[in-house]
């Protein structure tokens, strides 16, 4: 018997290692449809890649060591065939007086796998230099919504203060915030 099935070409293009060049490391992080996502790290840059010509480079803040690679990339969750919800961390780029060399700069993103992969949120989730700090647990998804919510305790919009915001993750991947409490 025969199943019918379709698979989005940015994931099989990822399965298959495609437009990796010499010098970049090639790393694998599952997807919770059982798929996994495949990125590359060159330059201190990371990298989605869907085909040689298909690449989606994550821009990061000045806030990241200046060459720094990703010390980890992890899915929050997923809109099957349509988008990936990501957090990246890198390390703090060092103050004066030992200030952040051991600190952290997360970002939340949201990627559409609608046509050319795009990058449709980004949020700052934690960040030694801008004091912004994630509440325990700081991100809950919610698969059957496709809703995400942020919990701070020192949110990003830098008034020093507990902040939430939840956002609905359309079918075409894009991000839409429902609801920003301060």
């Amino acid at each position: 018997m025969r199943t019918r099935f379709s698979v989005n070409p940015f994931f099989i293009a990822l399965a298959c290692g495609c437009g990796l060049a010499a010098g970049q490391t090639r790393n694998i992080v599952a997807l919770p449809s059982g798929g996994v996502l495949r990125y590359s790290v060159a330059g201190g840059g990371l990298e989605l890649v869907a085909a040689p010509s298909r690449k989606l480079t994550l821009e990061r803040d000045d806030t990241v060591a200046a060459g720094a690679t990703p010390d980890s990339l992890r899915v929050v969750g997923e809109v099957r065939k349509t988008a990936v919800v990501l957090v990246d961390t890198y390390p703090s780029k060092p103050g004066g007086l030992s200030y952040c060399q051991a600190g952290e700069e997360r970002f939340l993103r949201v990627i559409s796998l609608a046509g050319k992969p795009r990058e449709t949120l980004r949020v700052k989730l934690a960040s030694c230099r801008q004091n912004i700090e994630l509440a325990s647990p700081g991100i809950e998804w919610n698969a059957e919504t496709s809703t995400l919510s942020i919990h701070w305790l020192l949110g990003p919009s830098g008034n020093e203060k507990s902040e939430t915001r939840v956002y609905k993750i359309a079918a075409s991947g894009g991000a839409e915030l429902q609801r920003a409490l301060n």
